[in-house]
Formats: C-alpha cells, structure tokens, sequence
C-alpha cells in the first residue's frame, strides 16, 4: 500500500532544500536559459550527455542520474564495473560467480542463473547487453558513464525497470591522437591500456584501444596446495571506423577480448557440529543459528567433508579446484545517421557473441565433493530505428521501434565426487524475440516550463527447450557429463508477453534574481517499468521447481532539482523517490532445488532520497560529496520454509550510502604540477537474502583510495602511485547460505591493492 505519509514528507524535503537554495526566487521570467548570457568559462564543466538520446548538459535534463566522467574513472582508478558502486549514490554490485550485476535503489538481482536478465540494464554505445556476464571486458577508453535511476524502458529498451548503467566509448577523431597507460602493482600485476585515433582521408576517420592485465600472483593464499589463486588475466580490443558525408554519417565498432583469469576463491564455512556429521545425523551448531559463524569455528565443519577452514584470514582458501574462467566475447555494432535538416534517422544495428566458461569449488574444501562448471553462450542480434527532431525548439520527440533476437545456451553442471558420484546437469536452450515500438516527447510549454511525455508499447516472445538431468562422469572441453542417468525436469515451454507503459514528467528552469543562484531546474516525474517474464529452469531437480515467472512491473515517482550556485563553482543535484514493484523477482529457498530458486510473488516498495555536490572553486581544488537513504522493503505476506518475508529489507539494499572525493594540484616549476586525490566509500548493513538471515547479513563498512601523479605539460604524461582499499577493510560481495548441503558460502571484495602508473598522450 502507497505510503502517503512518506511520500509528502519526501516531497517536502526536496521542496524545502530547492527553497533554503533559492532563498530570492520571486519570478519565473519568460526567457529559456538557453538565451541567457553566454556561460563563465570557470567553475565546474558542463557535461553533455545523451540521457534522453539526444544531446543535452547533465543539468538540463530532468531525471536523476550521476555522471561520471572518463578522467574521474582514470583519477579515481576503476578498473572493473562494479568499481563504479564507490562512485555512485544507491549503486550495489553483486560480483559472484564471474557475474556482476547492479543493484539500484534496491532493485537488482542475485542470481545463480545466468538465464535471467537484470531489471538494472547495461548498454555500451546505446547497445543493450541482455546477460550480466557479458559487461566484464567493456571498461576502457570510455568518455563517460551515465547512471539514470529508475524506470527508463521509454527510450532505453528492455528489462530497465530498476535503471540503466550506460557505457559511452571514446570516438575516432579528426586529429591524429596516441595515448596509453602501463603501469605494476602488487601481486606481480600489470596493466595496460592504449589506443591510436585520427584521421583515413575521404571522410573516413579511425580508432583503435585495446586494454591487458596481466597478474602472476593471485589475492588468495592456497593453504592446500601451497600456491596462489584468484588472479586476473584479461585482454581486449576495440576498433572503430567512422566516416562522415555531406549529411550522412556511420560508425563500425568490433571489439573482441578474452578472459582467462580466476574468480574470487570461495570461503565454505561449517554449519553442523562434529559429533553430529560424525553421527551421520546432522544438526546445526549455535554459531550458524546466531548468525556468528565463521570460518574459525571448530565448533562448526561442513556437512560435506567434516572440516572447517581453520583460518579467520578471508584470503586464504582450502580448495583443490582452481576457480578458472575461459571467457571470450565478440561484438559488432553499425550506427548510421541521416540528417534531413529537421530530423535525423538514426539505425543501430547490434550482434554480440559471449561464452562464460568457469570452475567453481562450491564448498569449499579440499576434496573432490560439490563442484559447478558452468558454460553458458549467449548469441544476441538487436536493431532500433527512430526518427528525431534534430533541433532544441517548442517540440522535441523521438518515434522508433526496436527489435532483439537472443538465443542462449545453458551446460551448467553440478559435479558430485569429481564425476565419480550422480550429479545435476541443466542442459537447455532459451530464445527470446522482442519487439517494441516508442514515441517521446519533449514540449515547451513556455521558455521555462517544459512537459515531458512518453510511451513504449513492448510485445516479447520467450521459449525454452531442454531441462534437468540427473547424470554422471565428466568429460569433454565444456566439462559435461558422459552419461545421463534420469532426467529430473523438462523445459519445454513457450510464453508471449506484452505492455504498455509510460512516462510523464514537468520541467521547470526560473531565472532566479539572485547573485548567488547561477542556474536551477526543478522537475517531476511519473514512469511505468516493464520486466520481462522469464524461467526459473537451472538445477531444477523436479518438475515443480520448474517454472515460469510473470513479467515484474513498477510504478515510479520522482522530483528533484539541479542547481549551479556561486559563480557556477558549485554544483548541488538532489532527488526524492518513491518506487512501488508488483510481482517482483525474489530469490527463495526450494525443497526441489539445491540452489534458491526465484519467484516473483513479491510486492516491494522503496522510498529514498539522493544528494550530489561538486565544489570547484578554482583549477586546481575540487572537491566531490555525495549520499543516498533507501528504505526498500517486500510488503506482500509471502511465507517461505514457514518463514515470513513480509517487512524484510531487499538484498544489498544499505539504509544509508555516502560517498566523496577530492582533488588537488600544486605547480611544480613552470609547467609540471602534482595532483593529489582521494575518494572514500561508506554504506550501512545490508543483506545478501530476502530472508534476512543473520548469516546474511553485512556490517557497515569503508573504502578508502588515494592516488597522487606527477603530470607533465598539458598533462601530456603522468607518473602516478595509487593505492585502493588502503584501510584493508573486509567485506563480503556475495553470500549464499547451502545450509541445505551443510555449508554456506562467502566471496570476499579484494584486499588493499597498490601500484605505479605512467600515463602519456600526443
């Protein structure tokens, strides 16, 4: 049931900052920004992005969303997706087996299948990538990353009913350009980035990045075989060939990379208590029942092998599989653009070719008991074409229709005994075709006041072939079975879905009479959000477990102000939110599975409030504040093993989230200065499952990183030294309680990690 309460006093707290901020409003004058005078070149820089698949200044458009900039990735060293949460106010990431999935204002996803589509879309270059294993080899040589919260299945495809994380890559240039990045750090790591872009002749202009890691130590310490694991080795390139005529322009981008590193080692902590294993009647230890339980308990072994990992040091393991990745993905995309003076026809046509293949040791231990090899492909064509208006004026809109084709293969295999015992193997093919048509509109209403509108009629197709079989043996490169014994569950299945949904939105900009208030903008929206249904199908070891799931939907408010204040040397962007989910995706625990399986019985409403400040007073001091509250809760009284969830908290949904940065440079010389910075990351207890078990359940913590460069004239080279997670904090960014097999697991975030770099561009 909507709030009312909550939602007023939200709304009243975004009213009354815009007013403390505006202290001297007393009339909106007829006069659009736009036509106002020319901009100061100080103070902080306009950022321009394409939010509403047009070009616009972050602060003209009326939605909330955090940018972030290629440099700042550079300045505050991201080197992976999920880096990105450190960033980013109300922004989780799940990062478990060699998945990473966004979670944002408590909506996300923790699932053990790869078959289902995060409600956080993921688009590179406005191309939609439909698994959460295929962002791994995207980030490098971006321009910027664009974070919009909430709804955006109006413009931005499919499966957005959470937000949108989108990936901008640099383009070819008209001036010949070489630059790159080598740098070391410890656990022997080296990393490496480049690119070369310039001029072909004949209209024709070229870019080529590529990016390597290369480390030769793993984070974990291997108490079994006296080795290290857990280490990354990772290539990829990117090419693109852009030309440009009288009024037509196009641009081809191939990119190809592998990944054949290792994922985080599993810590697997006991749960039953030793006289009971050696019984061969197990009963849970008290730790596990309190929530306490740690890998130190003696008190407390694996119900698969009677021991326990005896090291409270998360990154040490006892397993005697190394948790390999061969991952390899292909993609290739063709933008076209036709300018017809007042519109422009733009076609984006899509293929992308991912393979996952992986090892995981899921107990944990150092024999041969439960382990999971997964190989997962995913083939995805998609094609969007729309017609703009191709100038700001009283009436902006966007008409297009989008289409997408996947086909996605599943050979995942739970291994009992090294294949000596039967084990589980989910062998089936999901295809899906989706089909949508979208129409947006932007309309003046005055200089000053705008209307925004918008609605996506969406259609999908979505079968599924195959299922579960119980088999035994292990063979071949994929690592499959070489015999079926039974099968257990049949996927043969096909379901057609369809919706509308829509956007409605208002825009104020007043010119404000006052010395201080530089530029505001107040806005307001309402947005409907369509998930497509999907099939809960991997290791369903019954016909039951089985099944088919509705299409989740959300009915999202929102309003919020952007402002540039004191000389337009601070920025301060602020928002308030409500969303209410219907049917929503949860993971439970099954009597007809070995894994949680997903429902989506869950109604969820969360409420929130998101705050964003750059202070930039001059050229050589800035300084970056920003902090979220979420309250995310499953109001449906759904009953689980007998348990309640009605009142849990959503997974990895923190209460509170504060994140902040600062950067300074002091001259050294005539040209050269040092630049000194520093971001830190804080976010409240969270939980890893709807039941909001105790052993679930992640203490607050900090990340602190630092960096401090050297640069050369023009910045043209820099020599930097770098630290991450310098405070060597201890968190967890996955856990799954197998209470069920004796064990639960956790997956730790990476220990403090340090390093030099050399930086130069021409």
């Amino acid at each position: 049931m909507l709030n009312m309460k909550k939602v007023v006093r939200l709304y009243a707290s975004a009213a009354a900052v815009a007013l403390v901020l505006s202290p001297a409003i007393v009339r909106a004058q007829e006069k659009a920004i736009e036509g106002a005078a020319p901009e100061a070149d100080h103070g902080v820089a306009e950022i321009i992005v394409t939010a509403q698949k047009r070009q616009q200044s972050a602060q003209d458009v009326g939605i909330t969303m955090s940018v972030v900039s290629g440099d700042t990735l550079t300045q505050q060293n991201v080197t992976t997706p999920s880096d990105l949460v450190t960033l980013i106010p109300n922004l989780q990431a799940n990062f478990g087996a060699g998945q990473i999935a966004f979670n944002m204002r408590g909506i996300g996803m923790n699932e053990f299948s790869a078959n289902f589509d995060s409600p956080i879309a993921v688009n590179v270059d406005e191309v939609y990538l439909s698994k959460n294993f295929m962002s791994n080899l995207v980030l490098f040589d971006i321009d910027r990353v664009e974070a919009l919260k909430g709804p955006q299945g109006t413009l931005f495809g499919r499966n957005s009913t959470g937000g949108t994380v989108n990936f901008y890559t640099r383009r070819p240039t008209d001036e010949l350009q070489l630059g790159g990045t080598i740098g070391y750090g410890n656990y022997q790591t080296v990393r490496g980035e480049g690119y070369v872009s310039g001029p072909l002749g004949g209209g024709f202009s070229a870019r080529l990045s590529g990016m390597f890691v290369d480390q030769n130590k793993g984070w974990y310490r291997n108490l079994v075989r006296g080795d290290t694991e857990g280490f990354e080795r990772k290539w990829a390139l990117r090419g693109q060939l852009a030309w440009e005529g009288a009024s037509t322009t196009a641009l081809l981008t191939v990119n190809y990379g592998r990944d054949t590193g290792e994922n985080p080692s599993i810590e697997g902590v006991g749960v039953v208590t030793p006289a009971s294993f050696a019984a061969g009647m197990p009963v849970f230890c008290q730790p596990f029942i309190d929530g306490t339980v740690g890998p130190g308990d003696s008190g407390c072994v694996r119900g698969t092998d009677g021991q326990y990992p005896g090291d409270t040091n998360p990154f040490t393991s006892t397993t005697n599989t190394r948790h390999q990745k061969r991952h390899s993905g292909f993609g290739a995309s063709l933008r076209v653009e036709q300018d017809f003076g007042s519109t422009l026809l733009t076609s984006l046509t899509s293929y992308q070719d991912y393979t996952r293949q992986q090892k995981e040791d899921s107990d944990g231990s150092p024999t041969d008991q439960q382990d999971i090899h997964f190989y997962n492909t995913i083939k995805q064509f998609t094609q969007e074409l729309r017609l703009s208006s191709n100038k700001a004026g009283i009436w902006n809109w966007v008409v297009g229709g989008y289409y997408e084709h996947d086909d996605y293969n599943n050979g995942d295999y739970l291994v009992m005994g090294g294949g000596a015992l039967p084990g589980i193997w989910s062998p089936f093919e999901q295809k899906v075709d989706a089909l949508a048509l979208f129409f947006h509109n932007d309309i003046a209403v005055t200089d000053s006041f705008s209307i925004i509108a918008g609605v996506r009629y969406s259609k999908e197709w979505i079968g599924i072939r195959g299922g579960t079989d119980l088999a035994v043996g292990l063979q071949g490169p994929h690592d499959q079975p070489s015999a079926v014994i039974v099968p257990l569950s049949i996927a043969n299945d096909d379901k057609v879905y369809d919706s509308s949904i829509f956007k409605l939105g208002v825009q104020w900009k007043p010119r404000i009479d006052s010395a201080f208030v530089d530029k505001l903008m107040l806005y307001a929206n309402v947005s409907t959000g369509f998930r497509s249904g999907a099939y809960n199908a991997e290791f369903a070891t019954a016909q039951e477990a089985f099944t088919s799931l509705s299409p989740e939907t959300i009915t999202a408010y929102e309003a919020g102000f952007k402002s540039l204040l004191a000389n337009r040397t601070l920025q301060v962007n602020g928002s308030v939110f409500h969303n209410a989910f219907k049917d929503g995706f949860i993971n439970v625990d099954s009597a007809f599975s070995p894994i949680p399986i997903t429902i989506n019985a869950a109604n969820i409403n969360a409420y929130g409030v998101e705050l964003e400040t750059l202070w930039q007073p001059s050229d050589t001091f800035s300084i970056n504040l920003a902090g979220g509250w979420l309250d995310s809760k499953i109001i449906s009284d759904i009953t689980i093993n007998g348990e309640s969830l009605k009142g849990n908290r959503t997974v990895q949904s923190p209460e509170w989230t504060f994140s902040g940065g600062a950067s300074y440079s002091v001259p050294v010389g005539d040209r050269m200065k040092l630049v000194f910075s520093g971001d830190a990351s804080w976010r409240s207890s969270q939980f890893f499952e709807t039941t909001n078990s105790p052993t679930s359940h992640e203490r607050p913590y900090w990340l602190v990183n630092g960096r401090i460069s050297l640069n050369g004239p023009d910045d043209r080279w820099s020599l930097a030294v770098w630290g991450k997670n310098l405070t060597k904090t201890e968190y967890r960014t996955y856990e799954n309680d197998l209470a069920q097999f004796g064990f639960l697991i956790n997956i730790y975030g990476l220990p403090r990690t340090y390093g030099a770099s050399l930086s130069f561009k021409f």
